[in-house]
């Protein structure tokens, strides 16, 4: 159809002319019913030559895809007009796989995408069981390009330490729903260069404990490093939650996630106040390393500590019920002295936290929240969106797009470049916070200093650590207390695994 009459822009802001370029042609439009056949009636008719005038039928409607009919009541003419082209394997609609997609990015299950779009007066999306088909069909291609970022960041690893394929790992495991038990797990490990990334992940599906979970899939990614990367994991730096050590008459893996607890219950709580934050830090130990003989109650809360609410009720309470050994106690107080001291408890005021591996986990959390069941499908896209952004930055994610659609799209190539810099100016405000809060606290750290060495006078010896201290000092030091300018690698914060 020709246009009879030509129209004119006005608007108060500065429009876009879409004839400036033809990448500004490649957008989808939401446009009423109503104001597209009042565009028709301004149209002659090719066939006739008259102003067209009939009425629009739907032919076909899957999803938010249309293949509308306008036929003239004047000459019967059909005109066709398909609101979407196909993707690159001719099954699907374009719209349909951009609307899937972009639901994972913004962790909307099948039914929240039913409520947005009939508030925003749209149908609703495809049948379960094809949505279900096309999310299939998107995770083959999402999951080719997380192997190529994690390639990509094995390699970068390797050259930042000097060539050698050998490296060490930092890893986490976590679990879809809260909880002790999961039907869905992942784990992930990532690099411990300056600029930490993904170098593995794995995903789980079956009805057990989540420390159990976490093992086996840590496991088998250290398994599997040589055949996928011809590269060897020779360190491992874990959180505490995975059950690798255990015994009786030692420092046990129970004990270690009771004071990863201790300690964010201590950060939470003190989070304003660096003084009250290191004692309540050294009441863990000290509460711990109290005999009868020898209470060390001073800093303990009366609302825990039943030594102080025996005492205020003039009755004796043993020490004796406190399991863990002294002997294991004074090899892991090397650690406590590092992580308590008010250098680095100064770091963590304001409760933040930037673990790359909880960092990952909070953005992956976002595509796939915790609270609500999803299907693996689902959860292996989130995990591999999760790990191309986190890698590589969202743009990063035109990789897909290029390959499932016959072209990236302008807005979505301007709104993942948006996000980007959005995602670096966070980054940039969080590092300057925790600078200057670094440089508030010297002050405090440097009149303290001498009172922690007259206070904690043991000098640890490295080279009388067996392989239990080393164990723990890894544990312990996973709490992210000690905090470099390095280490603030993400705008992500920590938490959503509980």
């Amino acid at each position: 159809m020709d246009s009879s009459s030509s129209s004119s822009s006005s608007s108060s802001s500065p429009s876009v002319n879409i004839d400036e370029a033809d990448d500004l042609l490649d957008i989808n439009l939401i446009i009423h019913m109503k104001s597209l056949i009042s565009l028709m009636k301004q149209t002659l008719c090719s066939e006739c030559n008259r102003l067209w005038d009939g009425s629009p039928s739907i032919k076909t409607r899957n999803g938010l895809y249309m293949h509308v009919e306008f036929v003239c009541s004047n000459c019967g003419c059909i005109t066709h007009l398909y609101s979407s082209p196909q993707v690159r394997d001719g099954g699907r609609r374009e719209i349909n796989a951009r609307l899937e997609l972009g639901a994972t990015l913004c962790g909307l299950g099948y039914h929240w995408i039913i409520k947005l779009l009939g508030a925003l007066n749209l149908p609703p999306p495809t049948q379960q069981q094809k949505y279900s088909e096309t999310q299939e069909f998107i995770l083959n291609y999402v999951e080719k390009c997380q192997e190529q970022s994690m390639i990509a960041a094995v390699e970068e690893a390797i050259a930042e330490t000097g060539g050698a394929r050998e490296l060490t790992v930092s890893g986490d495991g976590a679990w879809l729903t809260r909880g002790h038990t999961s039907v869905h797990g992942v784990s992930a490990l990532c690099s411990t260069t300056k600029r930490p990334k993904i170098l593995d992940t794995i995903w789980s599906s079956k009805k057990c404990s989540s420390g159990g979970m976490e093992k086996e899939m840590i496991h088998e990614m250290f398994c599997r490093s040589l055949a996928k990367y011809n590269t060897r994991y020779v360190s491992y730096v874990g959180d505490g939650d995975a059950k690798r050590f255990s015994g009786k008459g030692r420092m046990t893996d129970g004990h270690v996630i009771k004071f990863k607890i201790y300690f964010a219950k201590a950060i939470r709580e003190n989070k304003t106040d660096l003084n009250k934050l290191h004692q309540s830090s050294w009441a863990i130990f000290n509460h711990h390393y109290s005999t009868n003989e020898e209470p060390m109650h001073d800093w303990c809360d009366p609302k825990w500590c039943k030594y102080l609410q025996a005492e205020s009720l003039g009755q004796s309470c043993s020490c004796s019920k406190i399991s863990i050994p002294r002997a294991c106690l004074d090899m892991i107080k090397p650690v406590f002295e590092e992580l308590c001291s008010h250098t680095s408890l100064a770091r963590v005021v304001g409760g933040g936290s930037q673990n790359a591996n909880e960092a990952y986990h909070s953005l992956l959390w976002t595509m796939v929240p915790k609270h609500r069941y999803c299907s693996s499908t689902t959860l292996r896209t989130g995990l591999g969106l999760s790990t191309i952004i986190f890698n590589e930055g969202y743009e990063a994610l035109n990789k897909i797009f290029t390959s499932i659609f016959l072209s990236m799209g302008y807005y979505s190539t301007q709104c993942l470049r948006k996000l980007d810099v959005l995602r670096s100016s966070r980054t940039s405000k969080t590092k300057n916070k925790h600078l200057k809060r670094a440089k508030i606290t010297t002050t405090v750290a440097a009149s303290t200093a001498s009172t922690e060495s007259d206070e904690f006078p043991y000098t640890p010896n490295e080279e009388n650590y067996d392989s239990i201290v080393n164990d723990i000092t890894l544990e312990l030091n996973d709490i992210a207390l000690e905090l470099s300018d390095d280490d603030i690698t993400d705008v992500y914060e920590a938490g959503g695994d509980d």
